[in-house]
C-alpha cells in the first residue's frame, strides 16, 4: 500500500511538472499571487508570534502556565497543563500557530507524541481577525455574522478536542495543592535552573526557528497557489466542480457552491470568497463557508503536517479530523441561529454603511491574553471547588 501511494504521488508530481512546462504563464501568475500573500499577510502577522512563543517556551513560562492550567486541561482534554498554552495561542493567532506550538511542546518534552497528535487535531484555527472582519465584513458585508462564524468554528474544534479525550488513557491524577501560584513559580524557576541559557542565545534560536518556519509556510503557499492556477488553466477545476455539484443537488443545496467548494478544497480563503459571492440563501451560504473554514484547505493541511512530522508527531489524526471539523462547524450554524435568532434578524448591511471599518484591526496581543485569562479563570474556579470539596 505504501509503495502504491508513493507511485501515485510520483505520477502527480510528474504531471504538475509537465503542466508548468506547458502553461508557464499560469504557473508564473500563481507563484506571484502566492508570494504576495505570504509577504504581505503571513510574514508580518505570524513571524513575531513565532519568535515570542519560542522565547516564552525557552524561559520556562509555559511550565508556569502548566501548573495553573492543569486543573482544566486534564479533566476536559486529558492533556498536560502546558497544552493550554498551545490552545490559547492556537485559537487566537490562526494557522499554523497551533501546530508550531505543539511541535515545540513535544520537542521540549512537555507532552508525549500521542498527546501532541491529539492537541494538534483541535488547535488548528482561522484567526479571530479573519473570522470577525475578513469574512463577514469584506466578503459578506454583514459584520453582525462574525460572532456566529467564530462561535461555530471554535465550538467545532473544542468538540473534537473533548471527543478525542475518550481515545486517550486516563493518565495521572491531578494533585491538588493549597498554593497553586507558589507551586507554579517554583516549577518555572526549577526549569530555568535546568535549562539556563544567555538571553542572546535564546533570542537567536527563536529568530532562527521562526524564520525557518515562516519560509517553509511560504513554500507551501506558493506551491498550492501555482497548483490552483494550473488547474484553472487546464479546466481540471471545472471538472472537479461538476463532480462536487452532484452531492449538492442530492442535499438540495444550490449548485453555485460547487465552484466555492472546489476552490476551498485547495485554498480556504479563495473558497470562502467564492461562496460569499453566490446568489443563494444566507443559511446555505453560512454553512458552506463554515465548512470550508473548518476543512481549511489542502494548503494549510500540508503546512501543518510538515510541521508535525518534523517532530515525529503523526499527522494522521489531524487530517482525519479536518472533514469532521468542517461538518461540525457547518452544523453548528443552524443550531446557533435557532438559539440566537436575532443574529439574522438584521437586514443585509451595504458596503457603504458598515458597522465595522474593514481597515480596523484590534491589537493582536489582545486575543491570546484574553484566551489565557479565560483558561486561567476556569482553572482557578475548578481548583477552588476541589479545595472546598476536600475540606468538606
Amino acid at each position: 500500500m505504501k509503495r502504491f501511494s508513493e507511485l501515485i504521488f510520483l505520477l502527480l508530481v510528474l504531471m504538475a511538472t509537465m503542466l508548468m512546462l506547458f502553461y508557464p504563464q499560469a504557473a508564473y501568475e500563481g507563484a506571484c499571487r502566492g508570494l504576495e500573500t505570504w509577504a504581505v499577510h503571513l510574514l508580518p502577522s505570524l513571524l513575531p508570534f513565532f519568535i515570542a512563543a519560542d522565547l516564552l517556551l525557552s524561559m520556562g513560562f509555559v511550565r508556569f502556565l502548566g501548573v495553573l492550567l492543569e486543573p482544566v486541561m486534564r479533566p476536559l482534554f486529558r492533556l498536560p497543563g502546558e497544552a493550554g498554552f498551545a490552545v490559547a495561542l492556537g485559537f487566537t493567532s490562526g494557522f499554523p500557530m497551533g501546530a508550531i506550538l505543539t511541535a515545540s511542546l513535544k520537542e521540549q518534552n512537555f507532552c508525549t507524541s500521542q498527546e501532541a497528535a491529539r492537541l494538534a487535531a483541535f488547535t488548528s484555527n482561522s484567526s479571530p481577525l479573519f473570522l470577525l472582519i475578513s469574512v463577514p465584513v469584506s466578503m459578506l458585508h454583514q459584520p453582525q455574522l462574525g460572532a456566529l462564524l467564530l462561535a461555530a468554528h471554535y465550538l467545532a474544534n473544542l468538540t473534537i478536542g473533548f471527543l478525542l479525550r475518550f481515545t486517550a488513557p486516563p493518565g495521572r491524577q491531578i494533585h491538588t495543592t493549597h498554593h497553586l501560584l507558589r507551586t507554579a513559580f517554583s516549577r518555572m524557576q526549577q526549569y530555568q535552573m535546568q535549562n539556563r541559557q544567555p538571553f542572546g542565545t535564546m533570542l537567536g534560536q527563536a529568530v532562527q526557528k521562526g524564520i525557518s518556519s515562516i519560509v517553509k509556510i511560504g513554500g507551501f503557499v506558493l506551491l498550492f497557489s501555482v497548483l490552483l492556477s494550473l488547474l484553472e488553466a487546464t479546466n481540471i477545476l471545472q471538472f472537479i466542480q461538476h463532480i462536487v455539484s452532484i452531492p449538492l443537488h442530492l442535499f438540495q443545496i444550490s449548485p453555485q457552491f460547487s465552484a466555492a467548494l472546489s476552490a476551498g478544497f485547495f485554498e480556504m480563503t479563495l473558497g470562502a470568497q467564492a461562496a460569499s459571492q453566490c446568489h443563494a440563501p444566507l443559511l446555505q451560504k453560512l454553512m458552506i463557508i463554515s465548512f470550508i473554514l473548518g476543512w481549511s484547505g489542502l494548503s494549510i493541511q500540508a503546512q501543518v503536517s510538515s510541521i508535525l512530522v518534523a517532530q515525529n508527531i503523526s499527522s494522521r489524526l489531524y487530517c482525519l479530523c479536518r472533514p469532521l471539523q468542517g461538518l461540525l462547524a457547518a452544523l453548528y450554524i443552524p443550531v446557533l441561529i435557532v438559539l440566537f435568532p436575532e443574529i439574522l434578524s438584521a437586514h443585509t448591511v451595504q458596503s457603504d454603511t458598515l458597522l465595522i471599518n474593514p481597515a480596523f484591526q484590534p491589537p493582536l496581543w489582545l486575543f491570546p491574553c484574553a484566551a489565557l485569562l479565560l483558561l486561567l479563570s476556569l482553572s482557578s474556579a475548578i481548583h477552588i471547588c476541589r479545595r472546598v470539596k476536600q475540606r468538606m
